[in-house]
């Protein structure tokens, strides 16, 4: 057999491959729907058949915007964040500047400190306002006799080194015993300015009957409050 009747066969072979295949595409149930998958235009089917049946719940972006932000409402004010509305950073820093220089002072601790008739410093504290304001002024302790007898002292928060009347915490202990006790508290404001140094002082004596008695373990705290 000759190599040119050998080609001849292959190529008549191929051909009859391809003839029997295309039949049985155009004559089997699976080779038609194959064909008319083929021949299927989707994107018209899509555009005329499915698409109108798509979900209509969702917005689109132009839908959304207009309904939820309407043109010009970021400029309305409540509506959003407008330039007026917003602070700079020096506006900002100007009015946290009170809280962030707030100040207090505290003293306080062990104590048995013997009171008279003459008025008493018992605790002192010092304040520097870093802005014009208010310092709030807070004293405890208690006042214990130191024999039999009676006992009426009296304390108060002040700026000066003598009793204000205008502020008294009273202690009255008629035929007390030895260390009977009471406590004693108070808290005042006081207008303070900028620069300017202020102290308070929890002053304290023995106002009547004996003098028998002590003041012990007494605090003070001064806080700055501004304006």
């Amino acid at each position: 057999m000759s190599s040119r009747r050998s080609v001849r066969q292959v190529l008549v072979a191929v051909l009859l491959g391809v003839l029997v295949g295309g039949g049985l595409m155009a004559v089997t149930p699976a080779g038609a729907e194959v064909s008319s998958a083929v021949a299927t235009n989707w994107k018209k089917i899509w555009k005329k058949n499915l698409k109108p049946l798509a979900d209509k719940r969702y917005y689109t972006k132009k839908q959304s915007d207009a309904k939820y932000q309407p043109k010009g409402s970021y400029e309305t004010a409540g509506s959003g964040y407008s330039k007026a509305e917003t602070y700079s950073k020096t506006e900002v820093d100007s009015k946290l500047a009170p809280f962030v220089n707030s100040v207090a002072a505290h003293a306080g601790g062990d104590q048995a400190l013997a009171l008279s008739t003459t008025d008493t410093v018992v605790r002192s504290v010092s304040i520097m306002p870093p802005a014009n304001g208010t310092v709030i002024v807070s004293s405890g302790g208690y006042i214990w006799a130191t024999a039999a007898s009676d006992v009426v002292a009296r304390c108060s928060v002040t700026p000066g080194t003598v009793l204000d009347g205008d502020s008294y915490q009273y202690v009255n202990m008629p035929g007390a015993a030895i260390a009977q006790s009471e406590v004693i508290g108070a808290s005042r404001g006081f207008a303070v300015t900028k620069g300017s140094l202020f102290t308070a002082n929890l002053v304290c004596d023995v106002f009547a009957g004996s003098a028998s008695a002590s003041v012990s373990d007494s605090s003070l705290t001064a806080i700055f409050a501004p304006n």
